[in-house]
């Protein structure tokens, strides 16, 4: 086979750019300390580490919103413990104010207390995480719950209704919603009269319990209005594939639960006791009982979730530590035998440099000595 010049030639710089670029692949992995560095180098690798690193993404999104769920159900914790100690102090005002030794001045004594109880307890259920409200549900930009003046509430209504109630027992009271002239009046009913009298327009800051509801409400800006203004919905992270937690409880869980509703019960002991009404005080105590055990059933929802928090928190910073142990696996480099291989290729290349000098400089004076 007859070869020219020109072939030759060829073929010499084919092999020393062939060296020159093994080379500098080497030196680049050298430098980056990745076996990969674009898709030609390994497909199949770098498919797998792209899924790896989704994976990884993933898992550290779920743990930031752990670390999240974790910061606000602790704050959660903390603040329930607190209203937990307050009711006891009530539970225990309570008894002794509902015993026959107790005497008015020391019932305005402990209503004073009570105020002052129920006035931190509103300030817990007003707190915020960071910048939203931490027990309004979803409704973290308005403030969960309205104050209330002991002195304005007005003790129980019936119902709320567009129309007389049925079968009303003498003083039962209700609130109407009829259209016109007695549109959000207090009606009350007298048995003597058979009649519902009305109360007229109601005060400012007048409140009540609207019995059928087990809900309080107070009169202000001229509408009745609950004095729970956040809604029953939780917010829930993802913490895993499928998996998801609740961060928070509604008020209306804790405060102002139809089991045990705390506002309620304290704006009636403090109204009790103020009027000096000892079976009025001795009334509170079951419903102070039914509103500690709801702060504890919520107390234990949240340490439930908690538990699972960290156990899968651990779990996830376990698999972040596997999966980031596959990626290094596939692209990180080997630098002992990456150096080796580099040594060698230096050899070649300058064998290459070395052969290409020789054939390139033989000429026709040399084939004739």
């Amino acid at each position: 086979m007859k070869i020219s010049n020109r072939l030759l030639y060829s073929q010499v710089t084919k092999g020393i750019d062939q060296s020159s670029e093994k080379m500098y692949k080497l030196n680049s992995e050298i430098s980056s300390g990745k076996r990969i560095n674009s898709p030609s180098d390994d497909p199949l690798g770098l498919s797998s580490v792209l899924v790896y690193r989704s994976v990884l993404s993933a898992d550290t999104q779920y743990q930031s919103n752990i670390d999240l769920a974790n910061g606000q159900l602790s704050q959660m914790d903390t603040s329930l413990q607190q209203v937990d100690d307050l009711l006891a102090r009530a539970n225990e005002l309570a008894v002794s104010q509902g015993s026959s030794s107790a005497t008015s001045d020391t019932r305005a004594g402990a209503a004073e207390e009570i105020d002052q109880i129920r006035s931190e307890i509103l300030s817990i259920a007003n707190q915020k995480y960071g910048n939203k409200y931490l027990f309004g549900g979803t409704m973290t930009q308005t403030q969960p719950y309205l104050d209330v003046d002991a002195d304005n509430f007005q003790g129980d209504v019936t119902t709320m209704s567009a129309a007389f109630p049925a079968g009303p027992a003498d003083g039962d009271k209700y609130i109407s919603t009829a259209a016109g002239a007695l549109h959000n009046h207090i009606l009350q009913y007298s048995a003597a009269a058979h009649a519902w009298n009305d109360l007229g327009v109601p005060a400012e800051g007048t409140a009540v319990t609207v019995k059928d509801q087990n809900e309080m409400y107070v009169y202000t800006g001229g509408e009745w209005k609950t004095v729970y203004q956040g809604n029953d919905s939780g917010f829930s992270v993802q913490i895993g594939a499928g998996q998801s937690a609740q961060t928070n409880i509604p008020g209306s869980e804790i405060f102002s639960n139809s089991t045990g509703n705390i506002m309620t019960t304290l704006m009636k002991l403090e109204k009790a006791l103020k009027n000096n009404d000892q079976s009025g005080i001795s009334a509170e105590i079951s419903d102070l009982d039914n509103s500690s055990t709801v702060v504890s059933n919520a107390l234990s929802k949240i340490g439930g979730t908690v538990n699972r928090l960290d156990t899968t928190k651990t779990r996830l910073e376990s698999d972040s530590t596997n999966t980031t142990e596959r990626v290094s696996n596939i692209e990180d480099l080997d630098y002992a035998q990456g150096i080796t291989d580099l040594q060698n290729q230096q050899t070649i290349y300058q064998a290459t440099l070395k052969s290409a000098s020789m054939i390139t400089s033989l000429s026709l004076v040399d084939f004739i000595k």
